[in-house]
């Protein structure tokens, strides 16, 4: 769990500078990248010269609105940034999603920004929404969007890179002690889930499966001059639209500490930009607060990613058959 000293230094005393590299070129997709930050993130990949920026998002008008606001902000062409619906929760929505992805020439850099957090059980997938947002739906997409970076990485002779939004919050899940056969089935049961904990635990499950996929997708292994690059973020705890499905004492109490404590989702956009134009030397590693730094040890448990892994890629293959050898 990152120390008080450490949560002080990160949320009021570092200062990120503002990211300079050049997207030139560069075609970037960020999911969620309507409002919070999201939309941070997308407004700086334009700032910094990207050719064209894909923001993604589930309602059309919620993303025609944000493209309008940052085209304001920063005078950018208009053919610069696209909006494309995409629901996370919905495979089918998923689906349509990467066939239009799939109409680009290149994918140089995708953000799995899209997440939430809610108080209420709800199933999505099988499992608790959260989970099942957050891991499942997440992890479906982005194992579709591999096959194009990779196609890019060859043509172009570059690196995409693929980056998690993660969360320091996974080093204070809790972990179930005997979830069976599938973690995701044991969250089915309401009476299972903890509405303190689900957040947490699906970023922890999350940081799980990135490691496991860097590792298949390993660029230390492969001829390929130019593999793609998969790290994961956490923003720093910062103003992002999270709070908007909880209700009642939780959304109230969430808000307070928000007010106090939270960066803002400008300031938190600066690490995922940073993060987005790393290299392969950050491969499979988790950057917070503008540097590598070593994963907790509940995130460096074996048989817990192991068994993560494996009861993914089977919801996976479920849901989306032949999907995994889109990394064999």
């Amino acid at each position: 769990m990152p120390s008080l000293s450490d949560f002080v230094h990160t949320q009021f005393l570092l200062r990120i500078p503002q990211p300079s590299v050049s997207f030139a070129g560069k075609t970037v997709i960020v999911t969620g990248g309507n409002g919070g930050l999201g939309k941070q993130i997308v407004t700086y990949f334009v700032r910094l010269g990207a050719a064209k920026v894909i923001l993604a998002c589930r309602s059309q008008a919620r993303g025609d609105k944000a493209k309008a606001e940052i085209e304001s902000i920063t005078k950018c062409r208009l053919d610069v940034i696209d909006v494309m619906e995409v629901d996370i929760e919905s495979p089918s929505s998923i689906s349509t999603f990467v066939d239009e992805v799939n109409e680009l020439d290149r994918v140089d850099v995708f953000v799995n920004n899209a997440g939430m957090r809610t108080a209420k059980h709800q199933l999505v997938y099988g499992t608790e929404r959260t989970l099942g947002v957050n891991m499942i739906g997440t992890f479906l997409l982005a194992l579709q969007i591999i096959p194009l970076m990779k196609s890019t990485a060859k043509r172009y002779k570059t690196t995409p890179v693929m980056t998690f939004v993660a969360s320091a919050l996974y080093d204070v899940a809790k972990y179930p002690e005997n979830p069976g056969d599938d973690i995701f089935a044991w969250y089915a049961e309401e009476s299972h889930m903890n509405h303190m904990n689900q957040y947490n635990l699906s970023k922890l499950l999350q940081i799980y499966g990135a490691i496991k996929l860097c590792q298949i997708l390993d660029p230390e292994n492969t001829e390929d001059p130019n593999p793609i690059v998969i790290n994961s973020v956490d923003p720093s705890f910062c103003k992002t639209g999270l709070s908007g499905e909880l209700s009642g004492v939780a959304k109230g109490a969430f808000k307070v500490f928000e007010a106090i404590a939270a960066n803002s989702a400008e300031e938190g956009s600066r690490l995922v930009v940073q993060a987005a134009a790393a290299g392969r030397e950050t491969h499979g590693l988790y950057l917070r607060a503008g540097k590598v730094q070593k994963y907790a040890p509940i995130a460096l448990d074996e048989e817990r990613t192991t068994h993560v892994w494996e009861t993914l890629s089977k919801r996976l293959e479920k849901v989306q058959p032949g999907i995994m050898r889109n990394i064999e």
